[in-house]
């Protein structure tokens, strides 16, 4: 969470440079940082036996709502802006996670 923080808080003009050309690249990295994000988040819920909650849910409302709250970060760093998209697939980044690590560890 903390380097997803750091990486939304870098100016619009240095990160521009990561692009590589090509158009919306950034929703692929949003997917793939949350996907990570939501794969961990799963893994440390549903080891820790205090949460009285389902561990998907937990994932699930814990990583959108930071995903929500990165957004927000975002709209006070010179260049950068929320974005619903972004959300859209940090969302779908944590649902993708959270089910590959609740199959992968279900399995084992």
């Amino acid at each position: 969470m903390f380097f997803i923080v750091y990486l939304s808080h870098i100016p619009q003009g240095e990160t521009s440079e990561i692009s590589l050309g090509i158009d919306n690249i950034d929703l692929f990295f949003h997917f793939v940082e949350y996907s990570i994000l939501g794969f961990l988040l799963f893994q440390s819920i549903s080891s820790e036996e205090l949460f009285a909650i389902n561990p998907q849910y937990g994932t699930i409302f814990i990583g959108i709502l930071f995903a929500i709250s990165d957004e927000i970060h975002q709209s006070f760093v010179p260049g950068r802006h929320m974005s619903s998209m972004d959300i859209l697939f940090d969302s779908m980044g944590i649902l993708f996670g959270t089910i590959s690590s609740s199959r992968i560890f279900a399995s084992s």
